[in-house]
């Protein structure tokens, strides 16, 4: 039992370790910073995705008085300005949403008396827009996903404890990468498209490569387990391909 305890305390630290890693490398990890202007901070977000229902808010947080700001939109050759307007704590920019899937450029100017600030510096970034995610959708798409991932790091540290449980941890394991990829990303798939109500999505749009290699890792793994050869060697193969696939999901 003692040893069973600490292996689950270790595989939640990894998973966190490893969550976090997978957060800030995300390519659509969104750009943040803060700097100061008379001895006060401001700070602005950047995001690169826009899950929301209405519209793209953006926001800027400061205290300083007499602060204004406004948003360059890039659209092939053709540039846009919005305006943000004052909140009790900053400022407010309000972008219309577009269809599942359109992508804008875009770059936040903030202006300070005679100063100009001008974020990112040389380029744009890119906001993708995608349909409206139900909290209950992505809630249960997380758990699952981070289920699966924690799953794979004990059943990788397993090894250790005499692969006593690894059969079962495979099962387990089998079993919810099914569903992600049966029922639950379909579902998410659909709603980021936009496509309820209103279109059917092409099968192809609502599987992910890495999550369906993940699945078929996990079955021919556990083949091969239950029938108790290499388990070391396939055990570490599913695993350390879990962990590296999960970062491209």
């Amino acid at each position: 039992m003692k040893n069973e305890i600490i292996l689950w305390l270790s595989s939640l630290a990894i998973l966190f370790l490893l969550g976090y890693v997978i957060s800030v490398t995300d390519a659509d990890y969104p750009i943040t910073g803060t700097f100061g202007i008379e001895g006060k901070k401001v700070s602005y977000k950047l995001d690169k995705v826009c899950y929301e229902e209405k519209s793209y808010k953006n926001l800027i947080i400061s205290d300083i008085e007499g602060i204004e700001a406004r948003i360059i939109l890039k659209n092939r050759n053709e540039q846009e300005e919005i305006a943000y307007k004052k909140i009790e704590r900053g400022l407010e920019c309000e972008i219309p949403k577009l269809v599942a899937g359109t992508r804008i450029n875009y770059k936040v100017l903030i202006k300070y008396q005679d100063k100009i600030f001008e974020f990112p510096q040389k380029d744009f970034v890119t906001l993708t827009f995608w349909g409206h995610i139900p909290s209950p959708v992505k809630i249960l798409f997380s758990i699952l996903l981070y289920s699966g991932l924690l799953l794979t790091i004990r059943s990788l540290l397993e090894l250790f404890n005499y692969n006593r449980n690894l059969k079962k941890y495979a099962i387990i394991g089998c079993t919810l990468y099914i569903t992600l990829n049966t029922i639950v990303y379909p579902l998410y798939g659909t709603y980021k498209l936009g496509a309820l109500n209103h279109f059917v999505p092409p099968i192809g749009d609502l599987v992910n490569p890495f999550l369906l290699i993940i699945l078929l890792l996990w079955i021919a793994g556990t083949i091969l387990i239950f029938n108790k050869i290499y388990v070391r060697v396939v055990t570490i193969i599913i695993s350390f391909g879990t962990i590296a696939l999960f970062y491209f999901i």
